[in-house]
């Protein structure tokens, strides 16, 4: 049973699919088809049932993803923990792209001129999927601004940031909530404050980042919930009244997360505690 073949399933399972498994891994699909069939020629057993167009595990199949996991955690201590004994190593760290434009920059800098034994590569995408991404090893570590209650996760909170209605700055603007896509911290905080606030009936409208965000609501086309770091020397500003929030949560904790036991713990304390600063 190889290592590339466990992650091959662990894909497939965790892409719910083998498209998503190749998209996920570079390569073909016919490769992915290919490693399943082997696995289960090695194990005598079928992993998966084909239920209308969805993948599910089989019995068989639900027990070896609980042996996947173990040995490939193992297989990422080992390598992370050899790496880091060299003395200088690669710390992934995952963030969405607001943190990463807000928040992330100094923080880098300063990891870079006083720690330059530790080398960082940046990863984004929305707060619940770096909780999963975390979990499954393709980051180090995580910035996420929501919730993360996992037990094989060590949550350390980092920033509280204040939530605001960003409105134009004339105050004429169209009852439409601009918010972000699922899974983003502030969105949940947002369409909280929408149901508890009496403007449960304005229309919703998705956008895939914040500066499109902002942008729109300058131009009249809306408002939005969002953190006041946000607008705050974003070029959309001087045409923006931001108002502290008056229903629901008035802030979002922000947090650095970690899988327990990492070998690369000390790195993630370094950045968590350059973010606090």
């Amino acid at each position: 049973m190889e290592i590339l073949t466990l992650k091959t399933f662990k894909a497939v399972v965790d892409e719910e699919g083998i498209k998503g498994a190749a998209d996920k891994l570079h390569t073909v699909q016919s490769n992915i088809t290919n490693r399943i069939k082997k696995l289960e020629k090695e194990l005598n057993t079928k992993l998966f049932n084909l239920v209308g167009r969805k993948l599910h595990l089989t019995p068989s199949g639900q027990q070896l993803c609980e042996y996947a996991d173990k040995i490939l955690q193992l297989e990422y201590q080992a390598t992370s923990a050899i790496l880091s004994n060299k003395g200088s190593y690669e710390l992934i760290v995952g963030m969405p792209e607001t943190f990463a434009a807000v928040h992330m920059p100094l923080a880098l800098k300063q990891l870079k001129q006083n720690h330059s034994h530790i080398r960082t590569r940046i990863y984004t995408d929305t707060s619940e999927k770096l909780v999963h991404a975390v979990l499954n090893n393709r980051v180090d570590c995580a910035a996420i601004g929501c919730v993360a209650n996992n037990e094989n996760l060590v949550v350390l909170p980092i920033l509280k940031e204040e939530l605001v209605m960003v409105t134009p700055l004339d105050s004429d603007f169209s009852p439409v909530i601009f918010v972000r896509d699922e899974g983003c911290g502030y969105r949940k905080h947002a369409l909280h404050w929408q149901q508890n606030s009496g403007h449960e009936n304005d229309e919703l409208m998705i956008m895939s980042s914040a500066d499109g965000i902002l942008g729109c609501v300058a131009a009249g086309l809306g408002y939005t919930i969002i953190g006041e770091n946000m607008v705050t020397g974003s070029r959309y500003e001087k045409s923006l009244m931001m108002i502290p929030v008056k229903h629901g949560s008035k802030h979002i904790q922000l947090s650095v997360i970690y899988r327990k036991g990492s070998p690369l713990e000390s790195g993630v304390l370094t950045l968590a505690k350059l973010l606090t600063q």
